[in-house]
């Protein structure tokens, strides 16, 4: 009977989908300075939304575009139709660009105001708006509610930034903060108003968010809504968006094709090849073959280098070497990288590993590209360098392309998830996870 009163139960308390259809409506505000071209490709006007929220996902359709932002894997999932393609993109990806645009937007801003700028379009509480996102170091918003009948409104210097209705679509807490974070993704919302919205036993019937800046306005009314049965979001079978970088790209396809044992038979061959430079007299192509091995798989030097270290350490070329790599100024930098350029045709098959350590240099003189460069012919000649790939994704960083650093992380953590030099960008996303919540 006890069995019989479960199987009865069970279907009461089982996780349920819920799906929301929303009409979207997008319309143009006047905006000082702002001029509009004719021929702007942007969205349509009027659209409908088929949302379906997960467990821990919200799959959506507009018509235009599709996809999935995935909070269990922390992944963002766009179906570019155009491409035929999926572009998955880390949500911290998606996190870091947008506070390097808050960060440049909010230093505009102070020097516009510092230069007394009457309408300053870069002032902080509009940017904190745009991107859904404030600093920690952020001052009071100015923002001033308003409580009207039916409805909530916002305003910022007497302009409407966000309204929605007081009438509720009955959500669970965790459906609606689900819906919320869709609206933070794709629509936008000072953090203090969607921080209200969390505080609702629902979600709006409908909401409007205006960017009074730019001119643009957005509501969506929730027309429906219906509980389904629980099942996994489904997105079509199409390949995947890669590195931009065709030589990096073909370098992360092979280590994501790659399995471990073939990652652990690449570094047998780079000790067995190190071992056997040192046992031929060339001291600086095996250090460099012991060091390549330490940056695929972390760990100390292994006992074949032990046994060699005391005749390789003596070589003058492994001196110079070692010197190179402590810099504490940028005319260090620039005598290491001639260094590093006078050893490499010494280096023999192994002169990709010492272009590892000059692109740190040029990275350091702010020499973007010849690093790049650097770092991805020594990913094409061994794509199993973890290191490799997680400097190479903090190259990238400095150029604000986010996604494509994280796509280097995540390539680097299929060949050495635990590997040391892993280790802060771990303890990174655990921090913006945490002091972000909201976005994950």
């Amino acid at each position: 009977m006890i069995i019989a009163a479960a199987l009865l139960l069970a279907p009461l308390v089982a996780r349920a989908n819920v799906e929301i259809t929303v009409k979207s409506e997008r319309t143009k505000l006047p905006a000082e300075g702002v001029q509009r071209s004719n021929d702007d490709k942007g969205p349509p006007a009027k659209q409908t939304i088929h949302l379906t929220l997960g467990k821990r996902w919200v799959q959506w359709d507009d018509g235009s575009d599709r996809g999935v932002y995935d909070f269990g894997r922390r992944v963002s999932i766009r179906v570019d139709r155009e491409a035929h393609r999926l572009d998955e993109v880390s949500l911290f990806a998606l996190l870091s660009g947008r506070q390097a645009e808050l960060e440049n937007g909010l230093r505009l801003g102070g020097v516009l105001e510092a230069a007394k700028v009457g309408a300053n379009p870069m002032a902080a509480t509009m940017a904190e708006h745009q991107f859904s996102l404030r600093p920690d170091t952020a001052g009071t918003s100015g923002i001033r509610k308003i409580s009207g009948t039916g409805e909530q409104r916002y305003l910022w210097q007497e302009k409407e930034l966000f309204a929605y209705s007081t009438e509720l679509v009955p959500l669970s807490a965790a459906d609606r903060d689900l819906f919320i974070r869709y609206v933070r993704y794709e629509v936008g919302g000072h953090p203090e108003i969607l921080g209200d919205l969390q505080k609702l036993n629902g979600i709006p019937r409908w909401l409007r968010y205006s960017d009074p800046v730019l001119g643009d306005a957005r509501r969506l009314d929730v027309v429906a809504t219906k509980k389904t049965p629980d099942a996994p979001y489904a997105l079509p079978s199409l390949e995947k968006a890669t590195l931009k970088n065709p030589e990096a790209a073909a370098a992360a396809a092979t280590v994501a094709a790659s399995t471990p044992a073939l990652r652990a038979a690449m570094a047998e061959r780079i000790l067995a090849g190190a071992n056997k430079a040192a046992d031929a007299g060339k001291p600086l192509e095996a250090m460099l073959g012991y060091i390549e091995r330490k940056l695929m798989i972390d760990g100390d030097m292994p006992p074949d280098y032990q046994k060699r270290a005391e005749v390789i350490l003596k070589d003058e070329n492994v001196r110079a070497l070692s010197g190179s790599f402590q810099v504490q100024s940028e005319e260090q930098a620039r005598s290491a990288v001639a260094t590093l350029m006078r050893l490499a045709p010494l280096a023999g098959e192994k002169s990709y590993v010492i272009g590892l350590f000059r692109a740190n240099m040029e990275q350091r003189l702010g020499n973007r590209d010849a690093a790049i460069s650097l770092f991805v012919a020594a990913l094409t000649k061994n794509p199993f360098i973890t290191g490799a790939w997680r400097d190479l994704g903090d190259t990238l960083d400095t150029g604000y392309d986010a996604v494509d650093t994280w796509r280097c992380y995540e390539t680097a953590r299929i060949i050495a998830p635990a590997h040391g030099m892993l280790a802060d960008i771990t303890r990174g996303e655990g921090i913006l996870a945490q002091e972000h919540a909201e976005f994950f």
